[in-house]
């Protein structure tokens, strides 16, 4: 029989040992692959975290009154003020304390009541005051708080017998009413007033117990018939992780500035009724890196920052 000669030893670990490299090599470009994925990924999502924060606290700030005392508070990482939260109209009075709120949708498809949240004991209502003169001269925006709420289908509220008659007879939609703290004037505030819903909020940075940093939304109980920041109650996260709150406005997660119509720095209370403008800085850094130094999170570095303006409307 004719000899046949196979693959020697070394011929067999060299082969052996360039399958390795060839492997190893694969690996790492998949193993990079992956990380650079991953990293796109962990910005992308801190900044969607930043955007979250641009986009929610514009809407609750930019329509408040300095001039009318709704910014209560502030602080270079805090901010407390009343925000709007909704409109309705005065469909009825059911007393000079209870007041009678149509159904969000009408069965016309008339829009009447809308809020970001429902009314709820302790929110703020504003109510237009037509005052006693003909003309606007000597209207108002009376204030009153909210003591209760409550809501029903029942068609004896808000009823479409009433005169003018904002429902549909049959609409058996939601209707809601309010019950005020304190008596509102009945003869100045005519049905089919406006009413204005505002809440006391409270936007802060704060270490949770993951020993991680995030911006917190509070909702606080308001001081009747004072300017004084009222008590918050449990902190909510907002956003984040964001980068570790500190005194230096250059590296800090999060801090708020402010400005009057000139464009001077405002840091005292006694400046809050000239507040103009408020810049907000976000700082926040990517999962990846915040892994990378799980054992110092004080001294993250690296990150993506966003900062932006509101301008406050009514300053008059």
């Amino acid at each position: 029989m004719t000899n046949r000669r196979g693959f020697t030893l070394t011929e067999l670990m060299m082969v052996v040992v360039l399958v390795s490299i060839v492997g190893l090599m694969l690996t790492m470009i998949l193993v990079r692959q992956s990380r650079f994925h991953r990293a796109v990924q962990d910005v992308s999502e801190a900044r969607n975290r930043m955007r979250d924060i641009a986009t929610i606290v514009p809407t609750d700030l930019r329509g408040v009154s300095t001039s009318q005392n709704d910014i209560l508070a502030f602080g270079q990482d805090s901010l407390q003020f009343r925000a709007f939260i909704g409109t309705s109209i005065v469909c009825e009075f059911v007393s000079n304390t209870v007041i009678g709120l149509p159904p969000k949708v009408l069965a016309s498809g008339n829009v009447f009541s809308a809020w970001i949240n429902p009314p709820a004991p302790g929110d703020l209502a504003y109510i237009y005051d037509d005052g006693t003169q003909v003309g606007n001269f000597d209207d108002s925006w009376d204030r009153f708080t909210i003591s209760d709420t409550a809501s029903s289908t029942s068609t004896t509220w808000c009823s479409s017998g009433l005169s003018p008659a904002y429902t549909a007879a049959g609409d058996n939609t939601q209707r809601y009413r309010i019950t005020l703290a304190s008596a509102a004037n009945t003869v100045q505030i005519k049905r089919g007033a406006v009413i204005r819903f505002a809440r006391e909020v409270r936007y802060s940075g704060y270490q949770a117990a993951d020993n991680q940093w995030y911006m917190g939304y509070q909702t606080c109980t308001p001081n009747a018939g004072t300017t004084t920041p009222g008590t918050c109650g449990t902190r909510e996260v907002l956003a984040g992780p964001i980068k570790p709150m500190t005194t230096d406005t250059n590296t800090t997660g999060l801090f708020f500035k402010y400005y009057d119509k000139n464009g001077n720095v405002l840091t005292t209370t006694a400046d809050i009724a000239k507040i103009a403008r408020v810049t907000i800085n976000v700082r926040t850094a990517s999962p990846s890196v915040r892994a990378a130094v799980a054992t110092a999170v004080n001294n993250i570095t690296g990150g993506d920052s966003l900062r932006f303006v509101v301008a406050i409307r009514n300053r008059i």
